[in-house]
């Protein structure tokens, strides 16, 4: 049986607590931040409304002897702290005004608004935390399979380096500072199973046009890319490259149980893919280009990926790419069933024809 402890909180009190680095609202298992404006004015209107709003979620923290202080994290209500947090930083308007635009007693009415918390008797690194977290989400607002599936493989280091490599293991240079801080609170952001030699050998590999691939907006929207859709399609490059063509993700998480413990190629997997990213950029596709659709995107990099040790006529290859009129069988295959062994399998062989005499 869990130990835990429902009670409440002042709104000001938990801001502080965030403020402060008491209380973390970023731990490894829980999603991006997904809600949209309209989320965070309604959630705002709420608390200034008065009206009640479901629990938070707290997990206990490991004590820092030195600095002699209790970090906690947050399980679930991330984003709900975040939108509190943008809001008194009037980073958006509710009703037509921002938090400065507030009277002092409706100021002081919203920083006394009482909180209700349940406080989970459990290390913020503790399993059961993610299950917990999981099982919340079980609902309107649930998580992705992909998001489930990362959680589940948060240890596998075939997953971290996939994380890593599509920006989801640290999006923001703040955070990469983070993982090399040696203080103790900061520590609870990130994903527990991240050891040293791990962020050794992030200090020694820097993804940059990869990243900034599999990131870009011409692709993935900001939705998708908050839903890991990006980190999805990453492992399945992956995979792809490891073991070949395969049906839908099955591969992946293959990959993601086989190498859990050591993922022995992950240095010859960021060469090649760094090469093939920076190839695919400098071709420059415009935004409605067939090759920024997700299912082509995926074929011609993994068929590029053949190839990218070679000399490469740049000029001929970007002119062949950017003029190719898919017939309409490989139009059917970029269409309906992209994800299935046979259409994926499809599109390559027709890339492979098509790029091949570019390459030397």
């Amino acid at each position: 049986m869990i130990r835990y402890q429902v009670r409440s909180i002042q709104l000001l009190n938990l801001i502080n607590d965030i403020s402060s680095g008491k209380l973390v609202p970023e731990p490894f298992f829980q999603r991006n931040l997904v809600w949209r404006e309209i989320h965070k004015k309604d959630f705002i209107e709420t608390i200034l409304m008065g009206y009640p709003f479901p629990q938070i979620f707290i997990s206990k923290g490991k004590i820092d002897l030195v600095n002699r202080i209790s970090t906690s994290c947050i399980v679930d209500g991330q984003q709900r702290c975040n939108a509190i947090q943008e809001f008194i930083e009037d980073k958006f308007t509710v009703d037509g005004r921002i938090f400065s635009d507030l009277n002092e007693e409706e100021q002081s009415e919203f920083f006394k608004y009482e909180i209700a918390v349940i406080e989970l008797d459990l290390a913020h690194d503790d399993p059961k935390v993610g299950e917990i977290f999981q099982r919340i989400n079980r609902t309107a607002n649930a998580l992705t399979g992909i998001e489930k599936k990362a959680s589940e493989y948060s240890s596998s280091e075939y997953m971290l380096v996939a994380q890593y490599m599509s920006d989801q293991l640290v999006s923001k240079q703040a955070q990469i500072d983070d993982l090399f801080n040696d203080d103790a609170d900061s520590n609870i952001k990130i994903n527990p199973h991240i050891d040293g030699d791990f962020l050794d050998w992030i200090q020694s590999n820097s993804i940059k046009r990869f990243s900034t691939l599999i990131n870009d907006d011409k692709i993935f929207t900001k939705l998708e890319i908050s839903k890991k859709v990006n980190l999805m399609y990453t492992m399945n490059l992956i995979s792809t490259y490891i073991s070949g063509i395969y049906n839908r993700n099955d591969g992946a998480w293959e990959h993601a149980e086989l190498y859990k413990d050591n993922f022995d190629i992950k240095d010859q997997i960021i060469e090649k893919f760094e090469k093939v990213a920076d190839l695919y950029l400098n071709l420059k596709f415009n935004k409605k280009s067939l090759w920024n659709r997700k299912a082509n995107f995926f074929s011609l990099f993994i068929a590029l990926l053949s190839f990218v040790d070679r000399n490469v006529n740049l000029e001929q290859l970007k002119e062949v790419l950017n003029t190719y009129e898919p017939d309409d069988i490989y139009k059917m295959a970029a269409k309906e069933g992209v994800n299935n062994a046979k259409e994926r399998t499809l599109r390559n062989d027709y890339i492979m024809d098509l790029i091949a005499p570019f390459f030397s």
